[in-house]
């Protein structure tokens, strides 16, 4: 983006980097700082053209940003790489794949402490319901052997997303690799949708 002379700005995450809150949000909270964000830049330039991209739960966050309905028109389009359709769907994931531990009762004690704790209830952290409120278009992408995020959830994403929407499946890449394993391919992707709308 800097190379075809886009201002960029790279935010920390809820819980990540110079960020002080304590724990991590998957999206949820974020959300709300990419909104901040956006009404900074649109406060400094009011013809501002916006262009919102994410990989894992930064996707989730600009599916989630997306799914606001007081978004401006200044947010023209969106890229969302490898993200999941849900906290919940991906926690109940990781449960059994990296923890190997059933669901049940481990999802629902673990959303109750989140919750106590007044950091987010998984179950409303589900930019699979943002998508299908978003008027942004958006660009799914998605890497083929994705198993940390299942490559499924792309297609349930871009069925679900109301908007405008293209996808890219990336074949033989991993979890967040599409952009060093098809450099070409994922770059001349982004470029040819952003252009579009900008």
């Amino acid at each position: 983006f800097d190379k075809k002379g886009f201002n960029v700005i790279l935010p920390d995450l809820v819980s990540f980097g110079e960020d002080e809150q304590k724990y991590c949000s998957m999206g949820y909270h974020d959300k709300d700082y990419i909104k901040d964000w956006i009404r900074y830049i649109v406060d400094k330039d009011s013809e501002a053209e916006i262009v919102l991209l994410g990989v894992s739960m930064g996707s989730a966050t600009t599916m989630l940003t997306t799914g606001e309905s007081d978004i401006p028109d200044n947010v023209k389009c969106a890229v969302a790489d490898c993200g999941y359709t849900s906290v919940w769907d991906e926690y109940i994931i990781q449960c059994k794949e990296t923890y190997k531990l059933p669901a049940f009762p481990f999802m629902n004690a673990a959303n109750t402490v989140s919750k106590l704790r007044g950091n987010f209830d998984f179950k409303k952290c589900s930019p699979i319901k943002a998508v299908a409120r978003s008027k942004t278009p958006t660009l799914f992408i998605h890497g083929e052997e994705d198993t940390f995020v299942p490559y499924s959830m792309m297609d349930k994403l871009y069925n679900a997303c109301t908007a405008e929407k293209e996808k890219l499946s990336v074949p033989g890449t991993a979890h967040a690799d599409s952009c060093w394993t098809q450099p070409e391919l994922y770059y001349s992707t982004i470029d040819r949708f952003v252009d579009k709308y900008i």
